[in-house]
């Protein structure tokens, strides 16, 4: 039995040793099965968006929470430690209103000046008197402090008990900010604080080239592979803007770890519908990456921002999402009433935070009440696809008609089609019923459209609505069979 025994417990040591390998660390957010797991345990992030910038003196730089979240000019807290002390009680009301994670915004975005090469940089206050500009391209010296600083932050965040989404700058058309990137995974391997590397945000709004989806995947894949090979234990996801970047920024051919989802309340029930879309059609773990509506209790009224926040939290989760996140912390003040009311703590008296060293100026609204009742481990229940998915506006000035098939013919469904007007200054987009047939109206006369699907290539085109036939009181036009074929770069 004996010569039998020996070789079975070396090959069992074997497969054990390569299992243990295989697994991340405790301490790290790992995947399986499309779901976030911690410690053994399921985690699905609750996250909130947070900006964090920097302060400076001559000799030290230090993060410091957004000035844009106070109610007057310039930062209330301008030393290392009133920032620092500032950001713990910010991040201790964080943890108490149900968030167990952020997503940190601002302090990793570096700036990348196109005119020299793509050199980098960090800006940071000198108090409230100005800002300067630190080159980190060849500074050894501006690089450690740079990192220090978000250093310090993640242990603040850290004691706290949350974890972190970071967010960074990459530019397809500049080599150091990979390089750039291979130093911050490389510096914080070994950090339990971060969760994922947000490797790029929006590219439907922040990258400029109309790019091939093969070329997309190419850029997604070599910034992946370094946060593999530096940062292991670290996962990686990209921001896009929602169902319009199938395009070119295809979900389902970048090579992530998990898709963050950023759909905003353009038109009605927007967000609600696409969440239908990226359960039906997203073949990889997703979370809701950024969503909100504005609310300052007259326009939008308070109440209005809770049911928004619990509908779209419910509709996630049914839809199969792994995570959520509202942004953002506090309300701003950004010229737009759009952008400058959907924090959760607006600019109204101040709120006491248990444990934090000092109060919150402002008052939490009750937006938050929809993250505190919220319970990611209750059943699922039914993903709900709305009256108005195929028509979110119910426009009925213009109508274009066909149908999106493969090169064998076969429909698709789940296909986008997007149409502009004449200045490609506004859009409409729908999609594809099961049997590949799509009707997208308007409130004007499209001039240019594209269709395309998840994992297949794009077609596009150019037409006359003065040529439109009027169809049941509309003018039509009938693109008939639009043909797009399967990628054949996807590994």
């Amino acid at each position: 039995m004996r010569k039998f025994f020996l070789p079975f417990c070396g090959i069992t040591t074997i497969f054990i040793l390569i299992y243990l390998f295989l697994q991340k660390p405790q301490g790290f957010v790992s995947i399986k099965s499309d779901s976030f797991i911690l410690n053994d345990s399921s985690f699905y992030p609750i996250t909130l968006n947070y900006i964090v910038r920097l302060q400076a003196n001559e000799n030290d730089v230090w993060p410091c929470p957004a000035s844009e979240y106070i109610n007057q000019k310039g930062h209330l807290y301008t030393s290392k430690d009133s920032c620092l002390i500032q950001l713990e009680s910010d991040m201790l009301l964080i943890k108490q209103l149900g968030f167990n994670t952020v997503r940190i915004v601002g302090i990793g975005e570096v700036n990348v000046d196109k005119d020299h090469k793509g050199s980098l940089s960090f800006r940071a206050s000198y108090g409230n008197d100005k800002d300067s500009t630190f080159i980190l391209t060849h500074s050894e010296k501006n690089y450690t402090s740079y990192f220090n600083a978000i250093e310090e932050m993640l242990l603040i965040i850290d004691k706290v008990g949350l974890k972190v989404i970071f967010l960074t700058r990459l530019s397809a058309d500049f080599k150091t900010t990979e390089n750039h990137l291979m130093r911050l995974a490389k510096r914080f391997k070994n950090n339990k604080t971060i969760m994922a590397f947000d490797i790029f945000n929006e590219p439907l709004y922040f990258d400029p080239i109309e790019r091939p989806k093969k070329e997309a995947y190419h850029l997604a894949k070599s910034w992946t592979n370094l946060i593999k090979m530096y940062a292991p234990n670290h996962l990686s996801t990209i921001g896009l803007e929602g169902i319009r970047e199938v395009f070119e920024w295809d979900p389902n051919i970048l090579p992530v770890d998990f898709i963050s989802y950023h759909p905003y309340e353009y038109e009605p029930e927007q967000v609600r519908n696409e969440i239908y879309w990226y359960g039906k059609y997203t073949k990889k773990p997703w979370i809701i990456g950024e969503t909100a509506i504005p609310a300052n209790n007259d326009s939008i009224t308070y109440e209005e921002q809770r049911l928004f926040a619990k509908k779209t939290l419910e509709q996630a989760h049914n839809c199969g999402a792994s995570g959520y996140s509202w942004w953002q912390y506090k309300d701003v003040d950004w010229g737009k009433y759009h952008a400058s009311f959907m924090g959760i703590v607006n600019w109204e008296g101040e709120t006491q935070v248990k444990k934090a060293p000092i109060p919150i100026q402002g008052t939490v609204k009750p937006v938050a009440q929809a993250f505190k009742e919220f319970d990611s481990s209750a059943k699922k229940g039914e993903c709900l696809c709305l009256n108005n998915y195929y028509n979110y506006s119910e426009s009925k000035v213009f109508r274009l008609k066909g149908k999106l098939v493969d090169n064998n013919n076969k429909p698709i469904q789940g296909g986008v089609i997007l149409a502009w007007n004449e200045w490609w200054s506004h859009s409409y987009h729908t999609i594809t019923k099961h049997d590949g047939s799509f009707e997208l109206l308007g409130s004007y006369p499209f001039y240019h459209w594209m269709a395309s699907a998840t994992e297949y290539s794009m077609v596009r085109g150019d037409i006359n609505p003065d040529t439109a036939e009027v169809v049941t009181g509309i003018p039509e036009i009938n693109l008939s069979e639009l043909q797009i074929k399967p990628l054949d770069f996807i590994n």
